[in-house]
């Protein structure tokens, strides 16, 4: 295989916004499949003791809108949040030099270096702005597609696939 040059790459306001709801989506989007057999397990009860189906069911409409709603205005105020901590974090606004090495990434920025071993990765994600990959739960190395190239991108996801990451999102054990 061979490996690509340095890439020099600066994360911007808009692509700090797409990382987040990125992660916001994955994480509400199982919160809210968790949330259905919740509500089915307070509904169930309620509808045996009330021997009335519909209010069990009518409960889990307002829970599952309760939570539908809650998700709404929370993706609502996404972006001013988002604003504030990018513009709060001097060193993501900073220009960064990817090396993509053998055993894998190097990211160099004035405020200093990292250098994470594939196998050291818990998980990858991407959409169509970013690819990321997170070192713990709540670090990530974000890479905007608009700088670095498609190549790039596709040695990052093949090493760690190879890793043992098979799919974006699945942590590693």
């Amino acid at each position: 295989m061979s490996l690509p040059g340095p890439v020099t790459y600066r994360i911007g306001e808009d692509d700090y916004f797409a990382f987040n709801a990125l992660i916001f989506r994955r994480t509400w989007t199982r919160c809210l499949l968790l949330a259905l057999p919740g509500c089915a397990i307070i509904a169930i009860p309620v509808a045996w003791a009330e021997q009335s189906v519909a209010q069990g069911i009518g409960l889990m409409l307002v829970g599952i809108a309760a939570a539908g709603l809650y998700t709404f205005v929370m993706r609502l105020f996404l972006r001013p949040r988002v604003r504030k901590a990018y513009r709060e974090t001097a060193s993501l606004q900073e220009e960064m030099t990817l090396f993509v090495e053998d055993g894998g990434i190097r990211v160099e920025q004035p405020s200093g270096m990292q250098r994470p071993r594939w196998v050291q990765l818990l998980r990858w994600d991407e959409d169509e702005r970013v690819f990321a990959l997170f070192p713990n739960r709540w670090h990530a190395f974000i890479f905007p597609k608009q700088q670095v190239s498609k190549d790039v991108v596709d040695i990052m996801r093949e090493q760690m696939r190879k890793s043992g990451l098979p799919r974006p999102w699945k942590l590693r054990k």
